[in-house]
């Protein structure tokens, strides 16, 4: 019965992290598009692409460390390497620290995220003016 468990723990594992990987793959592929294609958002938004630049390399980055930590779980788990299981939960303990620390920080620091952070939509409709819904009801 215990043998049992730990297979399926065991394939649980790797399942889960090989989502993880797939994942991280696609986050790193979509920055690295918004990054490199010429045609894409950059180009359109010009007054917001020094943004859009730093959120790509943000992707990139996540997208990168998704994939790190999926591989070092997809083998570790397999193979049942202690080493590379050690490796992954410091790491997974050291992102839950990470994201600890900025939840508090940016929770202490509120007032001054949200008068510095700006939405580079906010003047952008895509919409003419002509389309745009008014609410008020005026009869000729």
């Amino acid at each position: 019965m215990g043998k049992g468990c730990i297979t399926a723990t065991k394939y649980f594992l790797f399942l889960f992290n090989l989502i993880f990987f797939i994942f991280g793959v696609l986050i790193m592929s979509f920055g690295l598009w918004v990054l490199l294609d010429n045609q894409s958002f950059i180009t359109v938004l010009q007054e917001s692409s020094t943004t859009l630049q730093v959120a790509s390399y943000i992707l990139i980055a996540v997208g990168s460390l998704s994939m790190v930590m999926g591989f070092l779980g997809c083998i570790g788990a397999i193979y049942e390497i202690r080493c590379l299981l050690g490796l992954y939960f410091t790491c997974l303990l050291l992102i839950l620290i990470a994201q600890v620390t900025a939840g508090v920080l940016i929770y202490f620091q509120r007032d001054r995220v949200s008068s510095t952070s700006t939405c580079p939509f906010t003047s952008f409709s895509p919409l003419p003016p002509y389309f745009v819904y008014s609410t008020s009801r005026e009869t000729g």
